[in-house]
């Protein structure tokens, strides 16, 4: 498929999804400033704001190019800009439910965890560009890039954001199979750290055994999780097949905790029904799939791991989110991209849009180049071309 339609195509499903986003948060947050059924409009022009950053940042990207992101001084800046974010949280950091994940930087809040969602994608297509073939040895392949996702990681986990480590993990699992790293060393690592570190993180620390639980019985859970659930189960059921209109659900007023972050798309299912709920998890398959034939229709292996890594990250959390809303996966707290409050989560996902974009605008250069060449061209001394005739 041609470079500038998946561009073309790729903004179409964003405008779409931040459309439906901006429409939700809108529904959600009315009455959330004690005035009744009045709009809050706090919300919705945060998120405006967030929304203009995004794509001012998606544009710079796209701008700057998918060629300069290899350049080692933009990844190590990157890098240490990331870990100076996530140590500065804990100093700078707003607290939040018991946790400091967001550094209020006045109408957008900083969530460093975002910012090394991005800095993931980038600095792993560079390791994984630099060591080329030698990405088949296991410390080039698995041991080095595990060893700067730990300390990044760890991290991220510090600011109690498990989710975020479960989905960056995914994200580098498959840039290193893309890569062509062998598994068997992986999976033989994963399988002799995993149940620890699941130990550790989820049954040792007492409101993520009790999310596991909600989980595994939700109708019997005791505690906020089971509860949080339930709501949910009752919002996607009130939904029926149509919804019960936009702006009219019952779940938002006092009932569905995070109805406007993590469990907003409780209420798309609520107010758009099952038809409005699969047409939301249909763009996002769209985008996810726009996104890998953007990764194949470039021939530069960098690029095609850029592509790569900032879909599986949109596609993940996407997906990952209307899973835990509808019980089928374990509650991780992820927003919804594009359509969840949260001006971190909006600038970043944006940013990994302009991502997408530079390389598709850098694979339509290369086709372009290509289709340029006429056949019989020899090329002579480097990037000079020498024409040959029917009868040579």
């Amino acid at each position: 498929m041609n470079a500038t339609w998946l561009r073309i195509q790729m903004w179409l499903l964003v405008l779409a999804l931040t459309g439906v986003g901006l429409v939700m948060i809108a529904s959600t947050t009315a009455g959330m400033a004690g005035g009744g059924e009045t709009l809050n409009y706090d919300f919705l022009v945060r998120q405006v704001v967030a929304l203009v950053v995004g794509l001012v940042a998606a544009a710079v990207i796209s701008a700057f190019g998918a060629e300069r992101m290899r350049q080692t001084w933009v990844v190590a800046a990157l890098a240490a800009g990331t870990v100076l974010a996530l140590m500065a949280v804990h100093v700078l950091g707003r607290e939040v439910n018991g946790a400091k994940r967001w550094i209020d930087l006045g109408p957008v809040n900083l969530q460093p965890s975002e910012v090394a969602k991005f800095a993931l994608v980038v600095i792993a297509a560079w390791h994984l560009t630099r060591v080329a073939e030698k990405v088949r040895v296991p410390w080039n392949g698995v041991l080095m890039p595990i060893a700067g996702f730990a300390v990044v990681a760890g991290l991220v986990y510090l600011t109690k954001d498990l989710g975020s480590v479960v989905v960056m993990a995914v994200v580098l699992g498959a840039m290193l199979f893309f890569a062509g790293a062998r598994w068997g060393y992986f999976l033989q690592l994963s399988a002799g750290t995993l149940p620890a570190l699941c130990y550790f993180a989820v049954f040792q620390v007492a409101y993520r055994r009790d999310r596991m639980l909600a989980f595994l019985d939700p109708m019997n859970a005791e505690g906020p999780a089971g509860y949080h659930l339930r709501q949910s189960f009752i919002a996607i059921g009130s939904g029926g097949m149509s919804g019960v209109g936009l702006g009219q659900s019952h779940a938002k007023m006092a009932f569905l905790p995070e109805k406007h972050t993590d469990f907003i798309f409780a209420v798309v299912c609520e107010e758009l029904g099952l038809i409005g709920a699969v047409s939301v998890a249909g763009l996002f398959l769209a985008l996810v799939v726009t996104g890998m034939f953007i990764a194949s229709a470039t021939r530069d292996r960098h690029q095609r791991l850029l592509a790569i890594g900032a879909t599986v990250l949109l596609g993940t959390q996407a997906f990952w989110n209307m899973l835990v809303v509808v019980g089928a996966v374990p509650t991780k707290g992820l927003t919804l991209p594009f359509i969840s409050y949260g001006g971190s989560s909006l600038i970043i996902s944006l940013a990994l849009i302009g991502v997408l974009d530079a390389v598709a605008r850098a694979a339509a250069r290369q086709s372009r180049r290509t289709t340029s060449q006429r056949i019989g061209a020899e090329p002579v001394a480097g990037r000079t071309w020498r024409w040959q005739t029917e009868g040579a």
